[in-house]
Order: C-alpha cells, then sequence, then structure tokens
C-alpha cells in the first residue's frame, strides 16, 4: 500500500475503531475543507466523513497510532494519505489548511513511546493549522452528564477503544479552558460550543449568546430538543439515572456548558482567511438533516437526503417563535399541586385548540403528533413548538388527543410524578380521567389505537424492528404503578419503581388483612347469632313462636 506511511510508535495487535457517523460534524468540517485545501485528521473518524472531504476535493491526510487501523485506512481510502504512529513523531510540516480532531486528543497519543501532555497535544494541533487555515476540535468534558449517570462496568476492558486513560489525560476541565489554551498557541477562536448529548455523536450545539442565557427566547426550545437528544442517545442503556433531569435542571440554572458532552472549538490560525463565515448560535443534526435554531424558528442547512415517507408518517422539522410555557411542565406543576380546577382548564384550552385545527373531526399537520413537551402556550393560546413527524393522511382528532393525554400519562406514572388521583390503576385510566376533563369520553378501541399510533411514531424515530414493535406496544398498554421508564431506564428510576412496588404489594397486603379481620368478626357475629337462635328455638316459647310462624304460613297458602 503507497498511501501509508508509518511514522513510529504505532501501536500492534490494537484497534481505535469506535467513530460513529455525524451528520452534524460532516457537515460542519465539509464546509470548511474544498477542492484543492490539504486536511489533516488526526485520530480514528468515522469512514463517511473520510468520504466527505474526499469527494468534496480535499486532499487528506490521515493520522492514526494503531498499524491495524491504519492498513484498512488505507486499503479502503487510496486516495488518502495514511500516517500511522504517534502525533509526537508525525511528520506535520508545513501545515494544512485544515485540521480536524472531532475525536479529541485522549487517542493522538501511543502507548509505544513518551506520552505528550494535553498542552502539547494541543499545541501540536494548532501549529499543524497553516496560516489562514482552521482547526476542528472536540474535547470531552469529564464532568458532562455522559460520564455522570453511565452504569456500564467493565466497559474500559470489552474492547481496545474502550480502553485508554482519559481521566489521566491532565488537560483543560472546562471550554474556557480550552480556547484560552488555544489562544495561547496563537489561534484565533471563531466558535464554541457546548455539545450534546455525547462528544462522539454530538446531535446539538449551542454557543453564542444562547448558552448560558436565561432570558433567551431559546431557552424553552432547548429543554425539548436536548430532552429529545438525550432520549434517542441514551434509549435502552443501562444509566446510573435520567440524564434528562439532569440536564434539564442544569438548562433551567444557565449552567448547561458545565454538564455538556464536551465542547467543540473552530479556531483559525491568523493569515488570510479569506471569506469569514457566520457561525449560529444553536445548530441541530438529526437523522432528519442539519438545522440552525434562532429567534425566526427552525432553518435547514442540510436538508434530510433519505424518504420522506415511514409508516404513514412524514418527516416535519417544525420549531416557532416562542414566549410562554411548556405545557407539560405546567401540567406537571398542576398535578403536583393537585390543581384540579386549573388542570381542568389547561386540558380543555388544548382540548379546543386540537379541535379547532380538525376539519370534519380529523386533524393533520404536526399538530396531530406533537407530544406536550413540545406545546407551548402563549397568550395567544396553544401552539406547536417543536414537532418532528405529521401524518400523511388525518388521524380522528379524538385519537390525537387520547394519544398526547395518554403520552402524559405514561410520563406522570413511570416518572413517579404526584398527582391527584393515587389510587388509578394504570395510565390508561389516568388518560381516561384527563379526557374526560376535556368533554369527551374514552372507549377501550380508542385507547388501542392511540397506543398503535403511539408504538408507529416511535418505530420510525427508534428504528424499531417488528419484534421490537410487539414488545414495545405490550410494554405501553401495561403501564401501571411501579412501571419502570420505558425509553431511559436509570437505577435511579429502577429503584424508585421498585419502592412503589413494594409500596402498592405492602398496600394490598394491608388490605388484605384488614378484609381478613373484617370477615372473621362477621362470621364471629353470625356464629353468636345462630347460638342465640338455637338457644331460643329449644325453649316451649320459642317452638310455640315457631309453630305458629308454620300455622300463618300455612293460613297464607
Amino acid at each position: 500500500m503507497t498511501n501509508l506511511i508509518r511514522a513510529g510508535g504505532e501501536m500492534f495487535a490494537w484497534s481505535d475503531r469506535s467513530a460513529r457517523p455525524n451528520a452534524l460534524l460532516t457537515r460542519l468540517i465539509t464546509e470548511l475543507s474544498g477542492p484543492g485545501r490539504s486536511v489533516l485528521v488526526a485520530g480514528p473518524h468515522p469512514d463517511e466523513l473520510i468520504t466527505a472531504l474526499t469527494t468534496g476535493g480535499a486532499e487528506v491526510t490521515w493520522l492514526l497510532r494503531s498499524l491495524t487501523d491504519a492498513e484498512q485506512a488505507a486499503r479502503t481510502h487510496p486516495a488518502v494519505t495514511v500516517l500511522a504512529g504517534a502525533f509526537g513523531k508525525a511528520d506535520l510540516t508545513p501545515g494544512y489548511d485544515l485540521v480536524v480532531a472531532t475525536d479529541g486528543i485522549q487517542r493522538l497519543n501511543s502507548a509505544e513511546g513518551d506520552q505528550l501532555p494535553a498542552a502539547g497535544l494541543l499545541d501540536g494541533l494548532a501549529r499543524a493549522v497553516r496560516p489562514g487555515g482552521s482547526l476542528v476540535l472536540m474535547h470531552d468534558n469529564q464532568l458532562g452528564a455522559h460520564h455522570t449517570v453511565r452504569l456500564d462496568p467493565g466497559a474500559r476492558h470489552r474492547d481496545d477503544a474502550a480502553w485508554y486513560p482519559a481521566e489521566a489525560v491532565d488537560g483543560p476541565a472546562a471550554r474556557t479552558q480550552l480556547t484560552a489554551e488555544l489562544t495561547g498557541s496563537g489561534l484565533v477562536i471563531d466558535a464554541a460550543y457546548a455539545a450534546f448529548p455525547e462528544p462522539d455523536a454530538p446531535t446539538v450545539l449551542i454557543g453564542g449568546e444562547t448558552l448560558g442565557d436565561l432570558a433567551s427566547p431559546l431557552r424553552p426550545w432547548l429543554h425539548t430538543v436536548l430532552a429529545q437528544a438525550y432520549t434517542t442517545a441514551f434509549r435502552g442503556r443501562p444509566v446510573l439515572s435520567d440524564p434528562r433531569r439532569l440536564v434539564g435542571r442544569a438548562l433551567r440554572a444557565g449552567a448547561e456548558d458545565t454538564v455538556a458532552g464536551g465542547w467543540l472549538v473552530v479556531a483559525r490560525a491568523p493569515g488570510d482567511a479569506g471569506h469569514l463565515r457566520q457561525w449560529h448560535d444553536v445548530l441541530i443534526g438529526v437523522a432528519h438533516g442539519v438545522h440552525r435554531l434562532d429567534a425566526g424558528g427552525l432553518r435547514t442547512l442540510a436538508p434530510y437526503e433519505g424518504p420522506r415517507e415511514q409508516d404513514g408518517l412524514l418527516r416535519a422539522e417544525v420549531a416557532q417563535p416562542f414566549d410562554g410555557y411548556l405545557l407539560e411542565e405546567r401540567l406537571f406543576a398542576l398535578c403536583a399541586a393537585a390543581d384540579v380546577r386549573r388542570l381542568r382548564q389547561e386540558v380543555t384550552q388544548y382540548e379546543a385548540w386540537l379541535s379547532g385545527r380538525s376539519r370534519d373531526g380529523a386533524v393533520d399537520g404536526p399538530a396531530a403528533l406533537a407530544d406536550l413537551s413540545g406545546i407551548g402556550v402563549t397568550a395567544a393560546g396553544p401552539d406547536v413548538l417543536f414537532g418532528r413527524w405529521a401524518p400523511v393522511e388525518p388521524i380522528p382528532t379524538r385519537i390525537a388527543l387520547v394519544r398526547a393525554l395518554w403520552q402524559f400519562a405514561v410520563r406522570l406514572v413511570t416518572a413517579g410524578r404526584p398527582h391527584p388521583w393515587p389510587i388509578t390503576a394504570s395510565a390508561s385510566d389516568l388518560a381516561a380521567i384527563l379526557t374526560g376533563m376535556a368533554g369527551r369520553s374514552v372507549t377501550e378501541e380508542d385507547l388501542r389505537a392511540a397506543v398503535d399510533l403511539q408504538v408507529t411514531i416511535d418505530a420510525a424515530e427508534f428504528g424499531l424492528s417488528p419484534a421490537d414493535r410487539r414488545a414495545h406496544r405490550l410494554a405501553l398498554l401495561a403501564v401501571q404503578p411501579g412501571t419502570a421508564p420505558l425509553d431511559v431506564a436509570g437505577y435511579g428510576e429502577l429503584a424508585e419503581a421498585l419502592w412503589r412496588q413494594r409500596y402498592q404489594a405492602s398496600h394490598l397486603l394491608a388490605m388484605m388483612e384488614w378484609t381478613e379481620q373484617i370477615i372473621a368478626s362477621r362470621d364471629s357475629q353470625l356464629s353468636r347469632m345462630e347460638w342465640e337462635l338455637r338457644f331460643h328455638r329449644s325453649r316451649v316459647t320459642g317452638r310455640a313462636l315457631m309453630a305458629a310462624k308454620r300455622a300463618y304460613r300455612m293460613i297464607k297458602k
């Protein structure tokens, strides 16, 4: 392989191939590259990124410390120059127009030689950028929510890619420290983002004035966007606690930068930079494409190139300006306060809004499938704050209403949140109560249709197989007090669910004991009455009374 160069310090019988494709990073990096531009990719990255760079006409050099990975990369990408070895031993002169290190700096050192400190690695990356060139660097946040909630014993010993001393790297522990290190190395910071949910696969980037700004009009959006991002990333994974709660609290305190999965920094070396690019404050990268979020709503930067229709659903990314409160958060607060009157007002207002958008008893568009977490209430009334799907054909308004309220009931029950009806047996019963508040009745067919619709949405969102769909449907139908969250089941939530199950079991045992005592008391009273009756019948007076009773019956007959 003529495109493979062994720089020294390469690691044998070792592999770091763990990078996952990411549309958001690929879009951002390819915007900085172009025909004839030299690009250095430092560390393991997904093949899709390398292919996008070479397809765009860039001259790519790829540095990998694993010899096995380097040989595979050289065979897969014959147009790419592959360097196998440690970062400190590679000859990176005279520099590159673009240096990409979105895997971080932890896997640039090699075990076959001296270990460069974090400051040395950052300085080396900065020196590899020629004047006018750019550096795109992702740095892992060791205080991030993805580390805080991790529950995966032995993960670092399962494969090579997961086993490296990330905590041992004496690197920047905050975004400001990271930008200060790069500035000290002679670079100019163009953009610095807090990346969520994880640094190796970010789907939300928050930077600029929006980061930490409690007065920003985008803050209600961010609650919904980040909740969706963490739901997708941690669905079915064991965690200590639901990361959505931690990130939600951080957002309310303006401390999302502290719990971010990592920090993405775009810096440039002084020189002829050409056309300066505009960096947006909030970038969202999902399966539906790459978007930016600002006060004007959602704007598409890279459209989704796959099929837009799936299982009768249509991809429809929607976000609108908002100044009010989230409907789901308000309902949670009212349930906790047992304020049934205001709860009925909110539910009735939502039902009236949904009915007002329907035609001939059916509703379409994102409003038909929007969760209550994506509904914002302003002075003008409810509106879709954030939506991702719309039905191809309109669905009955009653089914849309029941599904939204039933899903809220599921979250209310599985999260163990307080509400005014603690004796309800299931989420379906609670959904029926909430729907009744809106002046509508619910049948068993309506509930099953609502559950089937939710299964279809989840299958399209998370790519569920037919077997997973059946299991998911059964799990949704079985939600009752004591059921753990069905998407992100953390250890804390499981312990809470176990406590609720034990409480329910102890309550049932106490009721059984009370019932047995009542039955025993009644048996005792009946036995005493039977004894008294026999006693009186054995007397002359008693026999006379019984004879008179029989005579009366005969005469009457």
